[in-house]
């Protein structure tokens, strides 16, 4: 949605650009059954970005008592929400002592003309960076509106060290070009739309939240957290404010994020025998569903226990894991792969005390901090499966007689 005037503002507001698998392989010029692999195939060699001198993010410059927040079209997502929201900001930093840049994608409640709220999970990367030096302002810089690799990058679950900005460059095939901040000492995409600079402020604390986050609830409790204390806000000529709506699944993040955790997933387990990995759209973030073709029993536990140590698998509370003869994209033929191919007993692992997220409603609040959560592994692939009962279906003939006869049933199906 493009929204030219929102609230009578003259910054126009795009939401979820990225908000599903077709537009997503779109941007990335592939089909969508060829995203996971595309992803991995592309981004098996980095590009690093590249300084340039100039950039249409810096056509305009507000500095100072010039900067003002509320100018942008920020909207309250939901009703609860504690305030207006920016939900789609990259946030880059660097680690001040190795210079290890990260992109994430974090929320950020304006406050006033100049100051943001911040949430970041204990786990996050920007956390790390900022908790070496937690008595210094921390440098960072928000932007909004990049070619649309660099949030894909952002949210990708690549393991710390590695430059978002650089996997973004080998997702485009040119590396991402960059300026340099007016104000604080980093780089930032030379086309983007519209550019925060500021430091955090871990010491100046205020109540942020609550907000409607991606699992449909409100996540994050209002509570005293660091701010952002804006230095400067530059943007292009006739900019344009991206955003994605967070809340009740299906919401727009649900593509942004499954995309690149599938490929990462495949990436990082690289276990033989698995062909696919599916972030199911109801799950979001917490429930992976993976097919496999089985070359033993305890395979299917194996490859559960692999995803739940992975970098890609540590906010996942759920794994499934299928044979290949079952869609994971279909829930569907995973419920049925469930109802029909497990024994509780047998098949299904809950195990203790592992890595969470903050965000998880399941968790009482005061199990929230740190976020430790039980996790399942689901096997439900067929247990010894030459004595299994084989599945119905019509005969290959007579399948075959139904395609080759189509034409003469007058019973129109899309694409035919």
């Amino acid at each position: 949605m493009l929204f030219e005037r929102p609230a009578g503002k003259d910054v126009p507001l795009a939401v979820d650009l990225l908000a599903s698998r077709r537009r997503y392989a779109l941007a990335l010029g592939v089909e969508p059954a060829e995203l996971a692999a595309e992803w991995n195939r592309r981004t098996k060699d980095l590009l690093p970005p590249v300084l340039v001198e100039n950039g249409m993010c810096q056509q305009n410059v507000s500095v100072g008592d010039q900067v003002d927040l509320t100018e942008l079209p920020v909207p309250i997502w939901n009703a609860l929400d504690g305030g207006p929201y920016l939900t789609l900001g990259c946030h880059i930093s660097k680690d001040l002592d190795s210079q290890v840049r990260n992109v994430g994608i974090y929320r950020n409640q304006v406050h006033d003309r100049n100051t943001l709220g911040v949430l970041v999970e204990p786990y996050g990367h920007l956390r790390h960076q900022w908790s070496k030096r937690p008595n210094e302002p921390f440098p960072v810089v928000i932007v909004l509106g990049a070619d649309p690799v660099v949030p894909m990058a952002a949210v990708a679950p690549v393991p710390y060290g590695r430059d978002e900005l650089a996997v973004a460059g080998a997702l485009r095939g040119q590396p991402i070009e960059l300026v340099r901040c007016l104000t604080v000492p980093l780089e930032v995409p030379a086309a983007a739309e519209i550019v925060i600079e500021g430091e955090i402020l871990l010491n100046d604390l205020r109540d942020e939240g609550p907000f409607g986050e991606f699992t449909g609830y409100y996540g994050g409790h209002r509570a005293a957290r660091p701010i952002i204390r804006v230095k400067a806000i530059t943007h292009r000529d006739r900019p344009i404010l991206h955003a994605v709506y967070e809340g009740t699944p299906p919401s727009g993040s649900a593509a942004i994020v499954a995309v690149p955790r599938e490929a990462e997933l495949l990436r990082q387990i690289s276990l033989p025998g698995v062909r696919r990995a599916h972030m199911s759209l109801g799950g979001g973030a917490l429930h992976a569903v993976l097919s496999v073709d089985k070359p033993y029993e305890g395979f299917g536990k194996y490859v559960g226990l692999a995803v739940l140590g992975s970098t890609a698998g540590r906010s996942i509370k759920q794994v499934t894991v299928v044979d290949d003869d079952i869609d994971p994209a279909d829930p569907i033929q995973v419920e049925w792969a469930i109802a029909t191919r497990v024994q509780p007993h047998r098949d299904i692992e809950i195990l203790g005390e592992l890595p969470g997220i903050i965000l998880d409603p399941s968790l009482p609040r005061g199990e929230q901090k740190p976020p430790l959560t039980s996790k399942m592994i689901i096997d439900a692939t067929r247990y010894d499966v030459k004595d299994f009962a084989p599945v119905c279906l019509p005969s290959a003939e007579a399948m075959a007689k139904v395609e080759r006869d189509w034409s003469r049933y007058g019973i129109a199906l899309p694409g035919r």
